[in-house]
């Protein structure tokens, strides 16, 4: 973070400084948290109040910690630290609102800054790992770490950014917090790719077109300096064609398509997903600005799952408009990083453990079974499936589809964890009525019966992918399985 005063993160966040440290100490800072245990010396912490916890009360730990300026929206916390003598105290109305007009400001006054935004419903964040490997083959390139993508995360992340970056990827989320035009207004991005429409968040936008139109809305941050903008979209998803963009945004932006049909920029073919082992495919391109001829490549990536075909080809497309050849982006992302709790893989004594627990919807819990299918290994293949949340009314029939569909890619072992998650086992055992064969199938209730029990159902050989959302913490299953594996 470039280093900033007291004076100018008043200005920012449209606050008042209601009291100084004394002798004029602590007059700049250097980087930013909201958590007391991330606090560090010449730090700026922001006590925001959130549904279960009020940050307020951690300010005494806060300046025991090393961190002498507080942006608080409580006047009574406000007069106990500036009692204190040794602390730079901001009161504003709203401290989420402050960090964001903060990060809105501190972007605002580094326009040298080059940025591009990602979002979706599925693939963000591995899409911007994507983007982050093609662009930083030409550029001194920062990106949000993990999935810092809420009103605090971009914050956060855009404090973060070392001062010679010369172009940000930033993961946009969407979901119960802040509006997509409020999100995107604190980066506005020369480009922006959005991955896919689907079911994730039924329970907020209620319909796939709502839904669509809140995720374009990050069309709104177009038009920096003049620039045009171009938006990079998955448009072998319905509400991401062309025609249906145009008749839901406004503004004059470019639209560049990568999918599988003939019509798009960026043709996806010859799609072989090889399981653990990653997938391959052609990408097939016409001439465009700044290259006189189109191009039929293949591309090889060493990450699990065909959807990332598609991942790629948005990556390498935006790379393009960028400055970025075709055959450079595909290079470069040979060696892209695979995240935590991602399909990452673990080789155990016993049995291979993927883990893929950051989250999950009806499409991705579908792709984690062709990943078990394509996967050639001589041990069974086992789903470890939990709840998804936030689906909506329709949730239970989303779940069952989850399990009809296991029946089609001969899935041998289904284990599911949670209440909702048992609707997965009810659509499994109703496919198999028409006459299908059904995996064995385990249900639990809950993590700690299944932390208890899986271990010792698992066979040598056997190949086992972990996926839920977030909230069901099943990384720890995963813990369990992987040193029971080793023993």
């Amino acid at each position: 973070m470039r280093p900033v005063t007291i004076d100018y993160i008043a200005a920012g966040t449209e606050g008042r400084i209601w009291a100084r440290a004394e002798g004029g100490m602590y007059d700049t800072v250097d980087n930013v948290a909201i958590d007391n245990r991330n606090v560090r010396e010449n730090g700026l912490f922001f006590a925001i109040i959130g549904e279960r916890v009020d940050a307020h009360r951690f300010l005494p730990d806060v300046v025991e910690r090393g961190c002498h300026t507080v942006v608080v929206s409580d006047r009574e916390w406000a007069d106990k630290m500036k009692e204190a003598g040794d602390v730079n105290v901001i009161l504003v109305e709203d401290t989420t609102r402050a960090i964001m007009r903060l990060a809105k400001k501190y972007m605002e006054d580094w326009p040298e800054l080059r940025r591009v935004a990602v979002t979706g419903s599925v693939g963000k964040t591995s899409t911007k790992e994507f983007v982050y490997s093609v662009l930083s083959s030409k550029y001194k390139t920062g990106k949000t770490p993990g999935n810092l993508n809420s009103e605090y995360g971009i914050p956060l992340t855009v404090f973060g950014l070392d001062p010679d970056t010369e172009i940000a990827v930033i993961e946009i989320g969407l979901g119960y917090g802040a509006d997509m035009e409020d999100l995107v207004d604190m980066v506005k991005p020369e480009a922006a790719i959005v991955t896919t429409i689907g079911s994730a968040h039924m329970r907020v936008f209620g319909t796939r077109e709502k839904l669509a139109e809140a995720k374009l809305a990050i069309t709104t941050g177009f038009g920096r300096n003049g620039q045009k903008g171009v938006l990079v979209v998955n448009s072998d998803c319905h509400e991401l064609e062309p025609q249906w963009i145009r008749q839901h945004t406004k503004g004059d932006f470019d639209i560049v398509t990568i999918g599988t049909g003939n019509r798009c920029d960026y043709r996806i073919s010859g799609i072989c997903d090889e399981g653990i082992d990653g997938v391959k495919c052609t990408l097939e391109f016409g001439a465009r600005e700044g290259r006189e001829t189109g191009g039929r490549l293949e591309m090889k990536l060493p990450v699990i799952g065909a959807h990332n075909s598609w991942n790629a080809a948005l990556a390498i497309a935006l790379g393009a408009r960028l400055g970025i050849s075709e055959e450079d982006g595909i290079e470069a992302l040979k060696n892209v990083y695979s995240n935590d709790n991602r399909l990452d893989v673990s080789e155990t004594q016993k049995y291979t453990v993927i883990n893929d627990t950051y989250n999950a919807s009806p499409e991705s819990m579908k792709a984690a079974l062709d990943i078990l299918s394509r996967s050639k290994r001589k041990g069974r293949s086992v789903a470890v499936f939990g709840d998804m949340l936030e689906l909506g009314a329709d949730s239970a029939a989303l779940h069952r589809s989850v399990g009809e569909y296991s029946l089609e890619t001969g899935l041998d072992v289904l284990v599911t964890v949670g209440e909702l998650a048992a609707d997965i086992t009810e659509g499994a055992r109703e496919k198999s009525e028409d006459g299908k064969k059904a995996p064995v199938i385990i249900s639990y209730e809950n993590r700690a019966e299944a932390e208890k029990d899986l271990p010792s159902r698992l066979q040598e050989g056997d190949l086992v992918i972990v996926k839920a959302s977030r909230g069901m913490a099943l990384e720890e299953l995963v813990k369990v399985l992987v040193e029971e594996g080793d023993r």
